[in-house]
């Protein structure tokens, strides 16, 4: 895997709209749909929308910020450890990564970086 691989493919804002927004707002709609099939009290439906509404602001906010999280700690790396870095991710599998395993493994590269240089 390249840098420019790892950043398109994992920790772009494109792939952050498209794999969490998106997604995320067909939910909140066809939840509200589904709320509005089930009762007509609009009491209930604005509570129902109100908490709705919340939780998936509330997931995509922070699997935004794990991806800005894991974005820092790449370029971090890039700065700190450029040539060793390019290549222990050459070396990761060519088949697609579970996203929520990049993290994992960037902090992992990090950690043998750091024993490895002691910087």
């Amino acid at each position: 895997m390249t840098t420019a691989e790892l950043e398109a493919r994992y920790l772009s804002l494109r792939c952050w709209l498209q794999r969490c927004v998106l997604p995320s707002a067909a939910v909140l709609v066809f939840a509200l749909l589904a709320a509005r099939a089930i009762t007509e009290r609009e009491n209930l439906l604005n509570q129902n929308a109100a908490i709705l509404s919340f939780s998936l602001l509330y997931f995509v906010l922070v699997r935004g910020g794990h991806i800005l999280m894991i974005r820092s700690m790449h370029k971090e790396l890039l700065k700190k450890y450029e040539p060793h870095y390019r290549a222990r991710l050459a070396e990761l599998p060519k088949v697609k990564s579970r996203r929520r395993n990049i993290g994992f493994t960037l902090a992992r590269i990090k950690r043998e970086l750091i024993n490895e240089l002691g910087v």
